[in-house]
């Protein structure tokens, strides 16, 4: 997915004379990404990868979820993949960045991660991205059923980058100073995000 033009003559902003660090987030700017997939999805500790519905599960899963839905400790951890290709003959960078992970198209997190990034000119690299989200807070009120379906989906349907999207407001650090995109890049699917982040 490319930038458009408004993002990049929006980063004037940001931009520092003779500053590194704007020069490369400029570039990462200027990267074209792409949605992968999501994996490595888990809750209590077991992969749902190979899961389709609450049958699948064995007993000692039974135990384990039922135990963790009891503690109220129901968390789903995820990675979300997404590839940059940098076809800028500067290096591209980032310090960190703001989140929001989609679901469905509805914000499930939000948050900082001081995750690093550098993609050398005409590289392409893939950025996993590790996420925990709390489903009895997101899923209020749905039962275990409804709940443990919504992981399953995540985990057999990762070729649909329709369901998950993530938007980020990446930020390069230029000593203790912390400089922030002006707006959010948000990758995934082909639908129009909500406007009011």
């Amino acid at each position: 997915m490319k930038i458009k033009s408004l993002l990049i003559a929006s980063l004037t902003a940001v931009i520092l004379a003779g500053c590194a660090g704007a020069s490369q987030l400029v570039s990462f700017a200027k990267c074209d990404f792409d949605f992968v997939n999501v994996d490595n999805v888990r809750v209590a500790d077991i992969n749902f990868s190979q899961k389709k519905k609450y049958s699948d599960f064995s007993i000692v899963d039974a135990a384990k979820l039922v135990k963790a839905f009891t503690n109220k400790a129901f968390n789903l951890d995820l990675t979300v993949n997404v590839k940059a290709k940098n076809p800028n003959t500067r290096k591209a960078a980032i310090g960190g960045f703001d989140y929001i992970l989609w679901i469905d198209d509805v914000k499930t997190l939000s948050g900082t991660m001081n995750q690093e990034f550098e993609i050398e000119p005409g590289q392409t690299i893939t950025m996993p991205m590790n996420f925990t989200i709390d489903l009895l807070e997101v899923l209020k009120g749905e039962s275990r059923d409804k709940i443990l379906n919504f992981g399953c989906g995540l985990a057999t349907n990762n070729a649909d980058a329709s369901r998950v999207k993530l938007s980020l407001k990446p930020y390069f650090k230029n000593g203790t100073q912390i400089s922030k995109f002006p707006t959010y890049i948000t990758i995934g699917g082909d639908k129009i995000m909500p406007s009011n982040y």
